[in-house]
């Protein structure tokens, strides 16, 4: 009689295997909802299986592990502004007309009720566990900037900007567009600007950071 033996499953194995992108997304998809209902502590591979209607070997078939899967989900919801990797598309564009292409989108995106709820997500996890606002910095706003960055670089080339310090200046262009209205939002349940009003603040941004980086008249 011939015996049956169990094979154990090596997880890094499965990650070398083909990929499900419909059954990607919809892991993703569910660890968005539990990730942005619960906190990043309180989401389990599990919930997030039972969630996707998967078993936990598929997550792990896609994602290395929770920290991996979160910063997907993160990339993913960043990329609604517009991919990063994308932004030098722009540079071909008048600086004007892309600084205030850009910061509709931005500011359009952090200013929505989930992304105010994910920021106050990220401040509830910040003293308990610095690593995880750490992978969705990296995840998201630093990609974010340093694609911005680059862009800045570009327009310098062509001068039609002049920075000498393009991280101070990328730093200044999104703490502008924040600005008062976000810390009003995340303190005081101050309610989310209309689109009339975004537009106006975008505008005084954009008139103010060229204001200081547009190359001076001789």
């Amino acid at each position: 009689m011939n015996s049956k033996k169990t094979k154990s499953v090596n997880v890094k194995s499965l990650m070398g295997r083909p990929k499900d992108a419909a059954k990607r997304e919809g892991i993703v998809r569910a660890a968005n909802i539990l990730f942005m209902k619960n906190g990043y502590t309180l989401t389990s591979m599990e919930s997030v299986a039972k969630k996707a209607d998967v078993s936990k070997l598929t997550i792990y078939s896609h994602f290395a592990d929770k920290d991996e899967l979160f910063k997907e989900v993160i990339r993913q919801r960043c990329d609604k502004l517009a991919t990063p990797e994308n932004f030098m598309a722009l540079a071909g564009k008048p600086v004007e007309k892309a600084l205030l292409e850009l910061g509709i989108n931005f500011t359009t995106l952090i200013f929505q009720p989930d992304s105010i709820h994910l920021q106050r997500i990220m401040q509830a996890e910040a003293t308990r566990h610095p690593k995880v606002v750490q992978l969705f910095f990296e995840a998201g706003p630093q990609r974010v900037r340093e694609a911005f960055g680059k862009l800045l670089q570009a327009w310098n080339y062509q001068k039609q900007l002049a920075i000498l310090d393009v991280a101070k200046a990328t730093d200044q262009f999104f703490s502008l567009l924040k600005g008062e209205m976000l810390m009003k939002i995340m303190l005081l349940q101050m309610p989310t600007p209309s689109e009339k009003e975004l537009k106006k603040h975008v505008r005084a941004t954009v008139d103010f950071f060229l204001a200081a980086y547009r190359p001076k008249a001789k």
